[in-house]
């Protein structure tokens, strides 16, 4: 019997196994650690398809707290100004003088009181907003609007609706006292310039506040509060009903409470008190 020789043949066939081998290896190692090119898209090459990229997240509690701070002072100055040109200086009402400033005089006191409330509950919002941020850190955002929509919806809206609020009472205020407070023979004179630059500081510090929440965080179809003060203001309320029932929360559903019916009385006393005063 002739002998086969099988050496040639199993070292080509060897060699043959080592070099695929090799290059196995060399290309799944290429293919696990290279970086995908960003001009050929994954999906097919879709026309107008852009690679999606991941926002950074950082924590913008500081940020965060500065906002309430840059509140909290105006707020607090604002609520101690009130108090002399809305009591300690305002005229009083006497049986002589006209229906009309009888209700001005009574008004006085209402938007005086409706003043200062907005402004305390604006430093109440922001204070405790601002040790809950040092005391707790919220978690990290893709932006400072992202972290206050998120997390802190209810204390912004409610520091910028009370601080609005709180800032057209006290220009009304400037009215409600030129009116009571200088004589019949200079109304004409007094109070309609003031009533008017009162009005024109009132209309553009609303579109101030328009624009400004239209705009939210600048960015097309970002976040944003509302659309208008209005609606900041209704989402204000909406907010506020359902923190009261989610709790419950018993003290909160007082405040609506007492704000209906100091609304009703508000109204009352303007038709009451004429009719008691002309009855006498």
């Amino acid at each position: 019997m002739t002998k086969r020789c099988y050496g040639p043949l199993l070292v080509i066939g060897a060699w043959c196994a080592f070099h695929y081998a090799v290059c196995f290896s060399v290309g799944c190692v290429e293919t696990f650690t290279r970086k995908p090119l960003a001009s050929v898209p994954s999906r097919g090459g879709l026309p107008g398809w852009k690679p999606t990229q991941r926002k950074a997240v950082a924590d913008f509690s500081a940020q965060a707290a500065k906002l309430f701070d840059n509140m909290r002072a105006p707020a607090a100055l604002l609520a101690g100004a009130v108090v002399p040109i809305g009591f300690m200086a305002s005229p009083k009402i006497v049986p002589d003088d006209p229906r009309w400033l009888k209700r001005v005089k009574r008004m006085h006191y209402v938007i005086a009181s409706v003043a200062i409330c907005c402004h305390l509950t604006t430093v109440v919002w922001s204070t405790i907003t601002v040790n809950k941020l040092n005391e707790r850190s919220p978690p990290p955002a893709g932006s400072l609007m992202q972290l206050l929509k998120q997390y802190y919806e209810l204390p912004w809206i409610g520091c910028n609706v009370n601080f609005i609020m709180g800032l057209l009472a006290f220009a009304c205020l400037l009215v409600t006292f030129s009116l009571a407070s200088v004589s019949a023979a200079s109304y004409n004179l007094v109070c309609r310039p003031v009533a008017c630059t009162v009005a024109a500081a009132i209309c553009l510090m609303i579109s101030i506040v328009n624009d400004g929440v239209s705009q939210g965080d600048g960015a097309e179809g970002g976040l944003r509060f509302g659309s208008n003060m209005l609606m900041l203001f209704v989402r204000y309320v909406s907010l506020l009903a359902a923190h009261a029932l989610k709790g419950p929360r018993p003290l909160l559903l007082l405040t609506f409470v007492f704000a209906g019916a100091a609304i009703y009385f508000v109204v009352k006393i303007q038709t009451a008190r004429d009719t008691v005063t002309a009855a006498k």
